[in-house]
């Protein structure tokens, strides 16, 4: 039996109700009134445009977006829709923001591979028309249905899924991370800068520094290779789209030391780390700078000043102690991760600073108050593992000098952003140190750790609730 229920019949249903006729509908609509005929009186009926489908809705009083679901039924229980048509849909879509039909679009497309480079080619066009989160549907379409493993189309989809999945949470970043890279080597130039500079920063968060050093070394030696040819130099080359660049050449360039001699430098190898320094400390040099090119090199040269003073000040010699005091009272940027070099230094040669802690502490406590109110800043997750780092150094720097009250505060900070952030590595070392000097804590203080650990218990319940009654804890 045929289903009546279709996009004809309800329309005619809904003209009727609304006491219009064909010639009236034509006039609120502001469609031909032949069109109309062929919608509701051809045999077979045509199927309506989309911007067609959107002046219907507007007429009868619904919102842009009715009758979608339907409409995307009856493309494909026809015939499998021309591309042109399917296309119209689906941008429509992307702009109502409707993900649920895309995804369901694409799932009925998966019986026509051939439609794979086309797909992608819309992807592209919409990427560059600003469009992002809602693209990934598409690109993972096409790495579901591209037949060529070398295809660049393929790596390029890879690389749009690599940048679209960066979040908040490491363990997604990874993952994502583990996914692209084997895709690399296929992307054009520019794109491959750019994944490279995301994946040796990925893995310097999360401290695996042999990979972190490996793509360090792979942006550099492909950032030189670009400059040696002078591609950043050229301009009008349609064919190269590698050298469409997020950032100017020299970013690449550098970062690739910064990477390495950083990753080196966490390791406390600091001889290795401070011939890196001289790499990046003055890229004047470089060819084709401009006044963006010369912003970054300011940059990175402000990064080689503040590692070359925490360099010295971690191999134990605090004679630049001001020197580097003067440069974070004016990089108020450096301010959160140069503190954190002084309290290691201090912990590690018995170094006092109380002072130096009691000027900073309160513009780095302000500035953690303003990221957790940022959302979606992917990069705040970065940070937060900085001032886990900081709380804990600080913890350990005031229970040396026997300042209790404050130690413990300083844990139960470090426990806290721990939590919110699942850092196992922030909450198991503040855990022991607060079961150590436990008999220093004050009643406020053991109230807090309670709720603590309660939150934790309540993260921790749906891993371990099947093997322990909750009635024993």
């Amino acid at each position: 039996m045929q289903n009546t229920l279709n996009i004809r019949s309800i329309v005619e249903q809904e003209i009727q109700q609304k006491g219009y006729n064909l010639s009236r509908f034509s006039q609120v609509s502001g469609m031909n009134r032949g069109t109309l005929s062929l919608i509701l009186n051809g045999n077979p009926s045509k199927l309506p445009s989309i911007p067609q489908m959107d002046k219907i809705a507007e007429a009868l009083g619904y919102e842009q977006g009715w009758l979608y679901e339907l409409y995307l039924e009856e493309c494909f229980d026809r015939e499998v829709p021309h591309w042109r048509r399917l296309k119209n849909f689906l941008y429509r879509c992307i702009q109502l923001n409707k993900e649920e039909l895309i995804g369901k679009a694409l799932h009925r497309l998966m019986e026509d591979c051939s439609q794979t480079a086309a797909v992608f080619d819309a992807a592209e066009e919409w990427y560059d028309a600003g469009h992002r989160q809602i693209l990934l549907p598409f690109y993972h379409y096409v790495t579901m249905n591209e037949k060529y493993r070398h295809a660049e189309r393929l790596a390029i989809s890879h690389y749009r899924i690599f940048r679209l999945s960066q979040s908040e949470n490491f363990e997604n970043n990874l993952r994502a991370a583990i996914t692209f890279e084997p895709y690399r080597h296929e992307l054009p130039v520019g794109f491959r800068l750019d994944g490279l500079l995301k994946l040796a920063n990925i893995y310097y968060n999360q401290h695996m520094w042999e990979k972190a050093e490996y793509f360090a070394d792979e942006l550099h030696e492909l950032s030189t290779s670009a400059y040696d040819h002078r591609i950043h130099m050229i301009n009008g080359i349609d064919e190269e789209r590698g050298l469409q660049t997020e950032r100017h050449l020299v970013v690449y360039y550098g970062q690739g030391y910064v990477m390495k001699g950083n990753s080196l430098f966490l390791q406390e190898r600091y001889d290795e780390a401070l011939e890196y320094i001289y790499k990046y400390e003055n890229l004047n040099w470089f060819e084709g700078l401009g006044e963006e090119g010369r912003r970054e090199v300011n940059k990175l040269s402000g990064f080689a000043r503040a590692n070359f003073l925490a360099l010295h000040l971690l191999t134990g010699n605090n004679n630049r102690l001001s020197e580097y005091l003067d440069f974070l009272r004016n990089d108020i940027n450096e301010v959160l991760p140069g503190l954190i070099f002084i309290v290691e230094a201090a912990n590690k040669y018995n170094f006092i600073i109380d002072d130096i802690i009691n000027e900073f502490l309160d513009t780095v406590t302000k500035m953690e108050e303003e990221l957790q109110t940022k959302s979606g800043y992917y990069q705040s997750d970065v940070s937060m593992e900085r001032y886990i780092s900081l709380y804990k150094k600080l913890a350990i720097y005031f229970f040396k000098n026997r300042s209790y009250n404050k130690a413990i505060d300083n844990v139960i900070k470090c426990m806290n952003l721990s939590v919110r952030f699942k850092s196992k590595d922030g909450l198991i070392p503040s855990i022991s140190l607060f079961e150590m000097y436990r008999e220093h804590a004050a009643s406020n203080q053991l109230e807090q750790y309670i709720q603590i650990m309660r939150e934790v218990l309540r993260i921790e319940e749906a891993h371990f609730s099947k093997h322990i009654d909750s009635s024993s804890y």
